[in-house]
């Protein structure tokens, strides 16, 4: 609710104070007093737009709230410790600085805040009614105040969906994503598992290989040993045996450790031609093992290149992926799990939501009606409303579909969302005809009508006026207007007036009471022309 408004040195005002009643608050004034001048100054503080052209130096706007019923709301957005809440700007011609209870805040803060704490109905005002996803909420309140008991089954089926949707949210974005790696990992396991390298076995293999691959080289190289060794005519064994021979003929002259010396050269001799000769056996090449040993010579050259560079981190990230196996195995397996479970409960949510929306039918019906007779008194005798309900891909706290309301004015009109009609005062004129439905489910407390009884007669200004009054007792109203009809609702009424001195003109605020109010509504009276 608004409590007060101070402007300084905005537009043609240099300095104006108003208290505010919690009811029916009215404002009149001849026209280019400065109405729309106040109308901008609410707005500066609601949408964070100061109009250039009415900006002056040492220029500041305040409006001091108290936000009882909206302070949840608000708390998303801004920290408020008790429940009021004032909103400033001060600015020069090239400077705007807001605040919200004394702390510096960004235009979009302003906006954001701004539009559940008053609404301005105007011919370019952007109300918060006009937008589709307020109407859902509205209409489902006052759903769930008539169907509470029905709702209740809705909303176990939804918390239970949203407990299921928070554990499948700690899971990747992407379940496909979940069975792409589970399928990757177990083609990268096998791989390996396939080849089963072992440490320091391409080493091995390398030189099993390389031995198999030259064995030609190898041979020749024993046949000539051997040969050098025994085969020859002249051969070491024989030359050895020689030596052993002439030795033995002295060895009784001190020469017995060099006998047995040269005698156990010739047998070492023997022994190595025996080794190289059993070598020269095991050279036959077999052609099927060079290939199965290339080709795990291979395969481990391309487990390096994937996993490596070596052996050691093959094995390592073997070891790992198999833990990631099992692991993304239990998140499918939670998923297989939850996924029909989600499914079942979103069937289960719009049986439920088409329950309750066929149940609130013969409500709704009753609402449009009583609607459509307000829309009568108002001068609006064609318009006809339809509440329409659209299903939704995904449930939200209220349904499985989502409510607007559509209008049309004439009987050869289409049905269109509200935010299609342009004529503020028809949107004002829907919201007044909507009071009884709308009550405390209204998250707005205040509400500033300009236009609404723009193009009305003395008549229906008179039924205007009555109908801004009963929506008093639930919002505060504040209305401007130049019908007499509607001033004597008003428990409040201030006057704008444009004032001159020195050769200057500027606008002030004046409540009038008693005797001046009475003159005031008396003047307004005369200045109509029927």
């Amino acid at each position: 609710m608004l409590i007060s408004l101070s402007i300084k040195n905005f537009g043609l005002f240099r300095e104006a104070h108003v208290n505010f009643d919690e009811k029916f608050n009215i404002l009149t004034g001849e026209s280019g007093a400065g109405k729309s001048m106040f109308i901008s100054a609410i707005k500066a503080l609601t949408t964070g737009n100061i109009p250039s052209n009415m900006k002056n130096n040492d220029g500041s706007i305040s409006a001091y709230f108290t936000v009882e019923s909206i302070k949840d709301i608000l708390n998303k957005y801004i920290d408020i410790e008790d429940n009021e809440l004032i909103i400033s700007a001060n600015f020069s011609l090239k400077k705007t600085l807001f605040r919200i209870n004394g702390t510096i805040v960004p235009k979009s803060t302003i906006k954001t805040v701004g539009k559940y704490l008053i609404e301005i109905h105007s011919q370019d005002s952007n109300v918060i009614f006009r937008d589709s996803s307020y109407q859902n909420k509205l209409i489902f309140n006052i759903l769930r105040k008539k169907f509470t008991n029905d709702f209740k089954k809705y909303d176990n089926l939804f918390n239970e969906y949203l407990k299921l949707n928070k554990k499948l949210k700690k899971l990747p974005s992407d379940p496909s994503e979940v069975y792409r790696k589970i399928d990757l990992l177990k083609y990268q396991i096998d791989e390996i598992k396939v080849v089963n390298p072992k440490i320091g076995e391409d080493d091995e293999l390398t030189e099993h290989f390389n031995a198999l691959n030259n064995v030609e080289l190898i041979k020749n190289n024993v046949y000539e040993n051997l040969s050098i060794l025994k085969d020859s005519e002249i051969n070491v064994y024989n030359l050895v045996g020689d030596i052993v021979y002439n030795i033995n003929k002295v060895s009784k002259y001190g020469f017995n450790t060099e006998a047995d010396l040269a005698l156990s050269i010739q047998e070492e001799v023997n022994e190595l031609y025996s080794m190289l000769e059993s070598k020269l056996f095991e050279l036959d090449v077999d052609k099927d093992e060079l290939q199965l040993i290339s080709e795990k010579l291979n395969n481990i050259i391309e487990l390096k290149r994937k996993y490596g560079p070596t052996i050691e981190d093959i094995i390592e990230k073997y070891e790992t992926m198999k833990k990631d196996l099992l692991e993304y195995q239990e998140l499918q397996k939670i998923m297989d799990k939850i996924k029909p479970q989600i499914k079942d409960l979103k069937e289960k949510m719009k049986i439920e939501s088409e329950f309750i929306i066929n149940k609130s039918m013969k409500y709704l019906k009753k609402l449009k009606i009583n609607i459509e007779n307000n829309l009568k008194d108002l001068n609006m005798p064609h318009a006809e409303i339809d509440f329409y309900f659209e299903k939704k891909t995904e449930p939200d706290i209220n349904s499985f579909y989502s409510c607007e309301l559509l209008l049309k004015t004439t009987p050869q009109s289409d049905f269109l969302k509200l935010n299609k009609i342009a004529s503020g005062g028809e949107m004002s004129r829907i919201l007044l005809a909507m009071e009884e439905v709308i009550g405390k489910n209204h998250y707005v407390d205040t509400m500033l009508f300009d236009e609404v009884d723009s193009g009305v007669g003395p008549r229906m200004a008179d039924t205007v006026g009555k109908k801004l009054n009963e929506l008093s007792s639930k919002k505060q109203i504040i209305t401007i207007t130049h019908m007499p009809q509607v001033a004597n609702f008003g428990t409040k009424h201030f006057k704008i007036q444009k004032n001159k001195e020195n050769n200057s003109v500027y606008s002030k605020i004046i409540e009038l009471k008693n005797v001046d109010r009475e003159k005031e509504i008396k003047d307004m009276y005369g200045n109509i022309v029927y």
